[in-house]
């Protein structure tokens, strides 16, 4: 009687487990349809672009499956039978110098442009709106990018942690470029994980179809001039800001040459002492890199009352303008992938940021959070997007929502965004790819969308290519 039971109630859970493979799939759901519906910014004039023929791509960001397809004469595309998920969803089309300047009219410098358009971490599954909708939009193109990001520093226990980070910007034109009195900046924004982000607080961006989902809603801060969605989609907010010296051609960048900022300009690899009288070293130098003939510096010795020991000045080397540190100790880059930087010139037209620690012209407002303005608020410079020349978006490359963060920057000032694949403190650092090479020129990607124009190297190469 028992053998019988047993045989029976066996049976019942094979003809189960039967039954759950035929409908199985990566995450045990079923699996949806996602309509992707494409169209164009408006705002710069409204022109036939092609519906047709957009790249269109899902992400997902747990398994790092990618699908990919081109619309159909409606700007659609129709991804069936996939795997529930949290997804990033981008579209992009190349338009021809020739083509471009039929449909709008306008003149172009450039061979060819790229419209971008992007969405993070939107969650599809059988019980949501799996239809979403990306609006393409035209990026600056600028005769600056920034070329290398070496954020995430090398070991914290053999090598020199963040003390060796540095930025890398490259001139990509065909002309002399002056570095005087270009501005780099990290931008403020909310920083929590993406997954735990409560919607119901009331100061963030609540469109999922927005591509700065979750991140705070600038115009719901105190005092914030303009009012609505302009103070998200014109201005970025600024967490800390560092200024080229010169006054105006003491600084020469020849067309393929680039100029390096580091946090501090020291052989890492070599032992110094630090401004309280210690040794600084690694253990182990070739985890690090030598910047002691870097092109700047960020030194705040002389700036704030509690600089770091190990920010130590390179009197070889210029120092960046500090128009403001914020809380940092250093140029210190976010190591998990959480920063946006971006670079920006002013112009005549509009008010300078002094050589002061505090700038005249632009406004300073709290982040939403904050309730009330005291002595002891921390308030972060309003930067018009007009004057912003390249911008990047980095993000963890980790595959929980731990350090996953809502983006800071919209679709035309970067569409996509970077990172290196092992994280922080692995020596990686992320690179533009080179587009070209004309008469030993190199000519480096640029398409507005950092997840396309960036791959990484395994060691930071201050200076450095990558085809």
């Amino acid at each position: 009687m028992r053998t019988y039971t047993s045989l029976r109630l066996l049976s019942v859970l094979l003809l189960f487990a039967a039954a759950c493979r035929k409908n199985d799939n990566t995450t045990g759901v079923t699996p949806i349809t996602v309509i992707v519906k494409t169209t164009y910014d408006t705002t710069g004039g409204t022109y036939a672009f092609p519906q047709n023929g957009i790249n269109i791509t899902l992400k997902h960001t747990i398994t790092g499956a990618t699908l990919t397809q081109t619309s159909d004469n409606n700007g659609l595309g129709i991804f069936s039978n996939i795997a529930a998920g949290v997804y990033n969803a981008q579209a992009s089309i190349t338009l021809k110098k020739a083509q471009y300047e039929s449909i709008t009219g306008l003149p172009l410098t450039a061979d060819s442009v790229v419209l971008n358009a992007s969405i993070s971490n939107v969650t599809l599954n059988p019980l949501t709106n799996n239809t979403l909708t990306l609006k393409l939009e035209l990026g600056t193109i600028g005769d600056w990018v920034i070329k290398q990001i070496y954020y995430a520093g090398s070991s914290s226990s053999n090598g020199a942690v963040f003390r060796d980070q540095f930025v890398e910007i490259y001139n990509n034109s065909n002309k002399v470029l002056y570095a005087d009195s270009l501005y780099i900046t990290q931008l403020y924004g909310n920083n929590g994980a993406f997954a735990s982000v409560d919607l119901s607080k009331g100061y963030f961006i609540t469109n999922a179809s927005d591509a700065l989902y979750k991140q705070y809603d600038w115009s719901k801060s105190l005092g914030m001039s303009p009012a609505g969605d302009a103070a998200n989609r014109n201005y970025v907010y600024a967490k800390t800001i560092f200024r080229v010296p010169g006054t105006g051609q003491q600084h020469p960048i020849q067309p393929g040459e680039s100029f390096i900022i580091a946090a501090t300009a020291q052989n890492h690899k070599a032992p110094y002492v630090g401004s309280d009288g210690k040794g600084v070293s690694v253990k182990d130098p070739t985890l690090t890199i030598d910047l002691s003939h870097a092109d700047f510096e960020v030194y705040l010795g002389d700036v704030i009352p509690n600089p770091l020991a190990t920010d130590i000045d390179n009197l070889n080397v210029p120092n960046m303008v500090v128009v403001t540190p914020a809380n940092n100790r250093d140029l210190v880059l976010d190591a998990t992938g959480r920063d946006a930087i971006a670079i920006f010139k002013t112009t005549t037209s509009l008010p300078l940021l002094m050589d002061a620690t505090t700038p005249k012209g632009y406004p300073q407002y709290p982040d939403p959070t904050a309730t009330s303005i005291s002595s002891s608020t921390s308030v972060y410079y309003q930067l018009p997007n007009s004057l912003i020349i390249d911008a990047v978006q980095i993000q963890s490359s980790s595959s929980t929502s731990t350090y996953r963060v809502a983006r800071k920057l919209i679709n035309s000032l970067d569409a996509g965004a970077t990172n290196v694949p092992d994280g922080q403190y692995t020596s990686e650092s992320s690179i533009r790819k080179t587009a070209k090479t004309i008469s030993g020129r190199r000519i480096l990607q640029d398409t507005n969308n950092s997840a396309n124009d960036f791959d990484y190297f395994p060691m930071a190469q201050p200076k450095g290519f990558k085809d």
